[in-house]
């Protein structure tokens, strides 16, 4: 059965929404309320500037959505949200817990919504700042390696010492970081010329939830077995969230625990990380990460130069002094010097008038005694002569007396050696009554080459006898022994 329902029995929706309106503006109007949500399906309109997004609020023991209402903000609103993120550092965001205030809106066409009028800076800061120390209060007590010292934290990184000259460099960023591009064209168009290694290691460095993949990269630099002087973590600027990787618990125990220094230069103007307190060393840029770097071997060189201008003076000021010293000899040595040529001088003259007087009396002398030689040698010659003169007369004598004797005695032995031959002349021997053999025309010695039947002569003083031999004898001679 159908109703056919007349012009008084129904309303149009915009009527229906224009009395929700005309009661909630009765209700709402003028009022505003602070409101503790999160932000999600959030979207910004560059070219009017307004924020759109939803309001919720999660169960505390579960994510479950329990409320939610549409949101938007502009004008006075909008810059708010702009000193919000001055203040903070945190980009006004999805998944944001936030203090807001706002004011209730009903409009026929868009429905319910609030309008955001002013958010609460200390608020998110102070969320931050809870997280945080309780992160850094589990590190201090999980970990003996970390100890707190007033404000700051002492750490195994922090208390290694860096190397006098950094040189080799491991880079930890992102492979599209333009801190990055900053870091490395800073130190390689340094003003002192250095020449530096760096090796970059590329990871995700924002989101806490890419705390594993930046957590293996450090552990891919230490596997290396590198020896690098530095670890440098960059990145360049960013939101609050984008640098919650860095407050994460275990990148800041690596970061501690890690045995090459680790210098940070992560772009966070606002607060100091996590990650930044467990380093040896933290800046607030790329860039400044690189000049520390710098300094640091300017500082080296310095102090080499420092002790080479410290040699130099102190050379200098020895040399000066060895030189003073050696003036104050030289002034010495000339004056002890000229006192000992004066000395010298008058005992040479001393000496030279001694000598002259000495050789004076030496000439006299030894002229005395010349003249008394010459006296000796004129007269000596003449005895001499007449003594050698004598003895030549004495020597003649005995010669002529010695030569007749001699001459006598030799003639004797002549004579007696005439007499001798001519006795033992073959022509006495033959007179006596002796004969010689002769063979062949030779005269034979011995009857040894004599054979019988042979022809021999027989020599006599008046005859030569030719005869064969017919017999031969042995005889031993002895009848004719005197």
């Amino acid at each position: 059965m159908h109703f056919i329902m007349g012009p008084e029995q129904y309303i149009r929706l915009s009527q229906l929404n224009g009395q929700i309106q005309d009661t909630i503006n009765a209700r709402f109007k003028g009022q505003t309320y602070w409101v503790v949500a999160d932000i999600t399906n959030h979207s910004f309109k560059a070219d009017k500037k307004i924020h759109y997004f939803q309001l919720v609020e999660k169960s505390a023991s579960s994510s479950a959505i329990t409320a939610k209402i549409l949101g938007k903000s502009w004008g006075a609103g909008a810059l708010k949200i702009l000193d919000f993120e001055i203040t903070t550092g945190q980009r006004f965001t999805n998944n944001l817990h936030v203090l807001v205030q706002v004011s209730v809106d009903f409009h026929p066409l868009y429905g319910l919504s609030v309008n955001l009028l002013d958010i609460d800076s200390n608020f998110m800061l102070g969320i931050l700042e809870q997280q945080r120390n309780a992160t850094l209060a589990r590190l201090v007590k999980e970990n003996d390696y970390i100890h707190k010292e007033g404000e700051l934290y002492s750490t195994l990184n922090s208390r290694l010492k860096l190397p006098a000259v950094i040189q080799r460099v491991a880079v930890i960023s992102s492979s599209s970081s333009a801190g990055n591009e900053d870091f490395r064209h800073t130190m390689q168009h340094n003003d002192f010329g250095y020449v530096f290694q760096i090796d970059d290691y590329h990871t995700v460095v924002q989101g806490d939830n890419n705390a594993k993949l930046f957590l293996n990269k450090l552990i891919e630099v230490y596997n290396t077995g590198i020896p690098y002087d530095a670890v440098v973590i960059t990145r360049g600027g960013g939101s609050q969230s984008d640098f919650l990787i860095f407050d994460n618990y275990n990148i800041g125990r690596a970061v501690a625990k890690f045995p090459i220094p680790v210098i940070t230069g992560i772009g966070h103007q606002k607060n100091v990380s996590i990650t930044d307190l467990m380093a040896h060393t933290h800046t607030k840029t790329p860039t400044k990460a690189a000049e520390f770097i710098i300094a640091h071997n300017r500082n080296f060189e310095q102090h080499i130069l420092s002790l080479q201008r410290t040699i130099a003076m102190k050379s200098q000021q020895l040399f000066l002094g060895y030189y003073k010293e050696l003036s104050e000899l030289k002034s010495t040595i000339s004056h002890n010097a000229r006192e000992l040529i004066a000395a010298q001088k008058e005992e040479l003259l001393l000496q030279k008038q001694h000598i002259s007087q000495a050789s004076r009396n030496l000439l006299a002398k030894e002229k005395q005694h010349l003249l008394l030689t010459a006296q000796k040698t004129l007269q000596r010659p003449k005895s001499i002569i007449q003594q050698k003169k004598s003895d030549l007369e004495y020597l003649k004598g005995s010669l002529k007396i010695f030569t007749s004797q001699y001459l006598r005695s030799r003639r004797l032995q002549l004579e007696d050696h005439q007499k001798t031959i001519k006795l033992l002349s073959p022509q006495n021997v033959l007179k006596r009554g002796y004969a010689v053999i002769r063979k062949n025309s030779k005269i034979a010695n011995g009857a040894e080459n004599i054979q019988e039947g042979e022809e021999i002569e027989i020599v006599l003083k008046d005859a030569i006898l030719k005869s064969t031999v017919n017999e031969k004898i042995q005889y031993d001679g002895k009848h004719t022994d005197l």
